[in-house]
């Protein structure tokens, strides 16, 4: 008697069972697994490699496009873009942006040794003040103290008028997330390979190429105001580093040990 046409598959996925059944190895039972799904058929078997099949994309299911392989979070993308912003020096009514600076802590930005540096002598005068232009609404974070120059690496804390947010610094990395540096805008031919995530900030996407207790090697493109700018992980909206020249950074647990140490 045979069996009917509803019945097949039941007929066909029970002679998977009991061939697999049957084996006395693994070895073995893929291989009768594999002999029941290659041959010529059982119409139980041919029906039930039809329906293992993909469906195929029709009129009412068009085929899911690709992912993008950078498609950052924009939310948090957004919310790290309102902690950077232009390191500026203010002489009187006139204003010198010399880097970039960022806030790490409601209270502290980070920024490179070299501009403040080079600024300290006319600061300690009072000759010229320091700020940061955050982009949001004109928002300016007025810089109080220079806390801390690195002696050994490009590297300065600066204290700030408390912000409302700040950019937390990654506890550790995750080479399957994209990252890219974060900075204000300058000059867009400056910048031929970065993308505008809102009024004056971009991101210069790439990939960590080296990692050091010391330093991070990166192969995101530079431009002038990403350098002293935020290395961010776009998956977590965490920096990674500071961005130098060469594309290279301070990694974050640097950053983290020495602003501790300095707020202990």
């Amino acid at each position: 008697m045979h069996p009917s046409e509803d019945a097949q598959p039941e007929g066909g996925a029970r002679a998977v069972f009991a061939a697999l059944a049957a084996a006395d190895s693994d070895e073995a039972a893929l291989a009768r697994f594999a002999a029941l799904f290659a041959g010529p058929g059982d119409p139980a078997i041919e029906r039930m490699k039809q329906r293992m099949q993909p469906a195929a994309p029709t009129a009412e299911s068009p085929p899911v496009p690709a992912t993008s392989p950078w498609k950052p979070p924009q939310e948090r993308v957004l919310a790290a873009a309102a902690c950077v912003g232009r390191l500026e020096s203010v002489d009187h009514d006139y204003v010198e942006v010399i880097g970039t600076a960022w806030l790490v802590r409601p209270d502290v930005a980070v920024t490179r040794r070299r501009p403040v540096a080079t600024s300290l002598n006319q600061l300690d005068r009072g000759e010229r003040t320091l700020q940061i232009g955050l982009g949001e609404q004109d928002r300016i974070a007025e810089v109080l103290e220079v806390l801390y120059l690195s002696p050994d690496c490009d590297l300065a804390f600066l204290r700030v008028a408390p912000q409302p947010s700040h950019i937390e610094l990654t506890a550790e990395l995750d080479h399957h997330h994209d990252l890219a540096v974060l900075g204000p805008a300058g000059d867009p031919g400056e910048a031929a390979s970065v993308t505008t995530i809102s009024t004056g900030k971009w991101l210069a996407p790439g990939h960590l190429l080296e990692i050091s207790a010391q330093r991070l090697r990166h192969d995101c493109p530079g431009w002038p105001r990403g350098v002293g700018g935020p290395l961010i992980d776009l998956a977590r909206g965490q920096a990674i580093g500071l961005a130098l020249d060469g594309g290279t950074a301070l990694p974050a647990w640097l950053l983290r040990d020495r602003l501790d140490r300095l707020l202990r």
